[in-house]
């Protein structure tokens, strides 16, 4: 397991886009978890809270004028350098700006790590859809009725 982890410079948007706030941030990337990339932040009470990302998406939200991304989290270049990036929970949402080329030369460092198309390399799909979709065992059966264990008359076998 190789680890990649850079201290980002991040602002929180407020509502209507005109006052921010910093953010502290580490990016992180894990080559055991070759397709994403996680951010942890330190909100402004001192918890942490980490949120992981496909390291693809941020790749293309690094040349897109619009929001790429399906779910919780969105991500686009802003220009003027800024990277937007989109989260959104049950809890709330965040608007945050990080510097592109910063990101950037993060995401650089990762695919010199583990090259892009290559991610999956050493790992053998077809094993784990195997083990994803195999058969379940049936319960064991209780020995005195035969009935599914643990059985409401007999209890544990």
């Amino acid at each position: 397991m190789e680890e990649i982890c850079v201290p980002l410079y991040v602002e929180l948007l407020h509502e209507g886009g005109d006052a921010m706030t910093p953010v502290e941030a580490v990016m992180t990337y894990d080559s055991d978890d070759p397709l994403a990339v996680s951010v942890d932040f330190v909100c402004g009470n001192g918890t942490h809270t980490t949120w992981t990302m496909g390291r693809d998406l941020v790749a293309e939200g690094l040349t897109s004028r619009r929001p790429v991304g399906l779910g919780d989290v969105r991500v686009w270049y802003c220009g003027d350098g800024g990277l937007r990036i989109r989260l959104d929970s049950d809890e709330g949402s965040a608007d945050l700006l990080a510097g592109r080329e910063d990101v950037a030369e993060f995401l650089s460092r990762t695919y010199q790590l583990v090259p892009e198309g290559s991610e999956l390399d050493g790992y053998d799909v077809d094993a784990v859809l195997d083990l994803l979709f195999a058969p379940t065992s049936p319960a064991p059966a209780c020995r005195w009725c035969g009935r599914e264990c643990p059985c409401p008359d007999h209890g544990t076998r």
